[in-house]
């Protein structure tokens, strides 16, 4: 039921003739791996791989200086000639691809962008191709780190893998050709679906150095040998439904593989984090880099960071929080694993590994795992078997559970089912509108509003329902149920085809001019 939903090209200041040859070797090397691999696009991937050579040494023949050069916090790169010049320190929403104008993605380039320097860039993929979202939502990071942002307006959930690496493919040449990027320093990002889809893309792309997956983590393919050489960090609220998912993709699916991982959670549900969560991750692929390069090692901005982190461990040791010492020291030795000095976190983590209190916190929540997923699967089944009256009864009483409980683990998966439930019928009410089942699209609507009663698109598709079967009152109702709880697309409101019988009627039009 859930969404399951660059090439690279080194372009060294070194003799045309050595490039050209080295150039050759790497495509002969490709084309064997992506035959051993199985690559789904392995064919179109081997020309795209190609086209970037030969630009490569077209541009290799108007270039100057005998090495690569290296500015203030940035490695050395090699693709900055002929870069295009955008506007700085601001989102710019819409770039058209130059090679497919049907592509386009949102970007925001740092305040002291400079076709000279070479950058880090992150590439964002939302499940709805909306590009813009996260880069505005972290544009404030990418400047603070001095990082290229991307967000897809293409990509996005109900896509085919073979069409997602396309998009991507398409996405990442026209990025490299115009803009100046550090190849070294590549890293994608996603949310949900596409979390699914950047996950799959670092697994398949060797150009990827890191992958930042937030709401899911399963990739999008399953790839018959996944490369090993790249860093994965994830973000979870504890209350999302792709919690455990993501809980035993980090603890069991990536333990003993040579992949740097960590997972970080907060508190909230299926959603893009915020900017100070997001700020771990950007801060994470930052000292991977200096780990790598030691000429971009910042001594004084890790002891920034490191030492308060000590203090809070310190903190949780005095007021005897054992398990939140025993998950910030190993957050901490994750992020500073050969920049500092780790030995008083070592010491004291060693010591709680062995701890019952640790012990009996672990083994509570991984055996609540097991409960979730049966309870998902039970919850299922009862979508397409149980009345309204059961529905009725069982969220009552999963939310009095969630009102009176006292062991937290479980009123956060009574909370996460809820929000899988949300989820579910969504898709069931959403699938049954397109079909013009109206019947079902009422049942699971009505179940939709039950399981999140605030959430704007249940309400909207209840409004859906009752004007396609004429109950024009209660469709004026749930729509402005819907403005109070956040609904702000104009648009979609007044192309929608369900409204077509109420859209000249007063009532009509006073909801769209309740639009905020």
């Amino acid at each position: 039921m859930l969404f399951y939903f660059v090439s690279r090209a080194k372009l060294q200041n070194s003799k045309g003739f050595l490039l050209l040859c080295c150039s050759a070797f790497n495509v002969l090397c490709f084309s064997q791996i992506c035959k051993f691999a199985g690559f789904f696009n392995c064919f179109a991937s081997l020309r795209l791989y190609a086209l970037i050579l030969a630009s490569a040494f077209i541009m290799q023949s108007c270039s100057s200086g005998s090495g690569p050069k290296k500015d203030k916090g940035q490695q050395s790169s090699d693709s900055i000639s002929f870069k295009e010049n955008f506007p700085k320190g601001k989102v710019i929403e819409q770039v058209i691809c130059k090679n497919d104008a049907s592509q386009s993605y949102a970007l925001y380039l740092p305040a002291n962008y400079s076709t000279e320097k070479s950058y880090p860039v992150i590439y964002a993929f939302d499940p709805h191709a909306e590009g813009k979202l996260p880069v505005s939502l972290y544009k404030d990071l990418a400047e603070q780190y001095g990082y290229i942002l991307v967000g897809s307006n293409n990509s996005k959930n109900g896509t085919t893998w073979e069409d997602s690496q396309n998009i991507a493919n398409k996405l990442f040449a026209d990025v490299g050709n115009r803009l100046s990027l550090n190849t070294q320093r590549i890293y994608v990002l996603g949310f949900s679906g596409g979390a699914r889809v950047a996950n799959a893309l670092a697994i398949a792309n060797g150009s990827i150095a890191a992958v930042i997956c937030c709401g899911a983590s399963a990739p999008m393919a399953k790839m018959e040998a996944p490369r090993d050489n790249y860093s994965f960090f994830g973000i979870v609220g504890n209350e999302d439904f792709n919690y455990v998912e993501m809980r035993k993709y980090d603890m069991i699916d990536l333990a003993g593989k040579n992949i740097k991982h960590l997972l970080i959670t907060f508190d909230g549900k299926h959603e893009w984090p915020s900017v100070g969560i997001m700020d771990d991750a950007f801060w994470w692929v930052a000292l991977n880099d200096m780990r790598k390069n030691t000429a971009a090692k910042n001594e004084v901005l890790i002891a920034k960071r490191y030492q308060p982190a000590l203090k809070q461990i310190e903190l949780y040791q005095e007021k005897k929080q054992v398990f939140e010492t025993y998950k910030l020291c190993q957050k901490t030795i994750n992020f500073y694993d050969g920049l500092a000095d780790l030995s008083p976190c070592y010491s004291i983590y060693k010591a709680l590994q062995s701890d019952p209190e640790v012990d009996k916190q672990l083994k509570l929540e991984e055996g609540s795992w097991t409960e979730e997923e049966e309870l998902k699967q039970h919850y299922l089944k009862a979508l397409q078997t149980q009345n309204l009256s059961w529905w009725n009864k069982n969220i009552a009483t999963l939310n009095q559970k969630i009102k009176t409980g006292t062991d937290k683990n479980k009123v956060l998966m009574n909370k996460r089912l809820l929000n899988f439930l949300s989820l579910a019928a969504y898709m069931q009410t959403a699938g049954a509108l397109k079909q013009n089942n109206l019947p079902a699209a009422d049942f699971f609507g009505k179940i939709y509003v039950l399981v999140d009663p605030t959430n704007n698109e249940a309400n909207y598709l209840m409004g859906a329902v009752f004007a396609k079967t004429g109950n024009n009152e209660e469709a004026i109702r749930s729509l402005n149920r819907a403005i109070e709880n956040g609904f702000t697309d104009t648009a979609r409101l007044k192309k929608d085809e369900a409204f077509s019988g109420i859209k000249n009627t007063k009532e009509f039009e006073d909801v769209v001019k309740g639009i905020k």
